[in-house]
């Protein structure tokens, strides 16, 4: 049977990079690798964030967004045919608005349940991310890492020194953890977190990539939420009229105002004066600005209430298309 990972974490996590590097590390194995992506909204962006760096050996599959019913038949098709193509080993990022029992529920339905069997669940999560969420946010959140093998923690604040040293590393898992775990209790899920991964990007050890290969995943129920219907909406921003030098101080300025709504994640691409494309990868606590080979004129804007006309006029774009998942 064909392996299935899944790759949870909530927007701007980091899950894209880490499936990077993890990919890397299953063709280097041996393993024939798909992927199959289900970004936040109908363009793209992942397709470029990914396609950029993997291995000719790793074939990447996209499922484009749109309601939950579509999104869930186009994943059981890609996932059909990656099957039928024999693949070793599957890797599925799903959007950062999901509900891991979906994919749970997913493969159990004919003829994937015969296919497949369900290897790791990974979850990344932003170093503090979690105090800032609320309501449906924090439940996803949390059913998250209630379902994961390993919740490895993304762009940690703390030094490489701090995370090397035993006693330092040990106290600052127990403030994190005792989070966690209170969010877990608040959600009615009996299970109980005792450890984390910290990672930093390009250090994750080969041994370390194999004992999260094998990490499994938990079938702890929580209760399911009802919000009455998801409250996250993308907007997509083209032809931006920014230049490099002013990028970060108006990605900042758009997260802290609070006339353009509760902004989560803003992801896209910039040119420099000699024509390079640089990625744009920023949350409430980070600001990711790194070169890439191709890009797109455009800026992926997700939240909740947001007010498309002020973020549009941040940005300086002529255009924007307003989605949902």
């Amino acid at each position: 049977m064909t392996r299935v990972d899944l790759i949870t974490g909530f927007l701007g996590s980091g899950k894209t990079t880490f499936i990077k590097e993890y990919a890397t590390y299953l063709v280097e194995l041996g393993l024939k690798t798909a992927i199959i992506v289900n970004d936040y909204g109908a363009i793209n962006v992942d397709r470029m964030l990914l396609g950029d760096t993997l291995s000719a050996s790793c074939h990447l599959e996209m499922v484009i967004g749109g309601d939950a019913d579509c999104t869930r038949r186009r994943l059981k098709t890609k996932l059909i045919t990656v099957a039928m193509a024999g693949y070793d080993h599957v890797i599925v990022e799903p959007s950062g608005i999901f509900d891991v029992e979906e994919f749970y529920d997913l493969l159990y339905e004919e003829p994937l349940e015969r296919w497949y069997s369900m290897g790791s669940v990974i979850t990344i999560m932003e170093d503090g991310v979690g105090e800032e969420l609320t309501g449906e946010a924090e439940y996803i959140f949390t059913s998250q890492i209630a379902k994961a093998g390993i919740v490895i923690v993304s762009k940690p604040k703390y030094t490489d020194e701090e995370l090397s040293n035993p006693d330092i590393l040990r106290g600052i898992k127990e403030k994190e953890l005792l989070y966690i775990n209170s969010r877990l209790e608040k959600y009615g899920c009996s299970r109980r977190l005792n450890d984390l991964y910290y990672w930093r990007m390009g250090q994750i050890s080969k041994p370390d990539f194999e004992r999260i290969k094998q990490s499994s995943y938990h079938s702890d129920a929580i209760p399911r939420y009802n919000a009455g219907g998801s409250s996250f909406e993308s907007t997509f921003f083209f032809h931006p009229d920014l230049s490099m030098s002013d990028i970060e101080e108006t990605v900042r300025y758009i997260f802290d105002d609070p006339d353009t709504g509760n902004i989560i994640r803003l992801k896209g691409f910039i040119k420099n004066k000699d024509d390079e494309w640089f990625e744009i990868n920023a949350t409430k606590n980070t600001i990711n600005i790194c070169p890439i080979s191709l890009g797109q004129e455009l800026f992926i804007v997700i939240g909740e209430g947001l007010n498309h006309e002020k973020i549009r006029y941040i940005l300086k774009s002529d255009e924007k298309i307003v989605g949902t998942d």
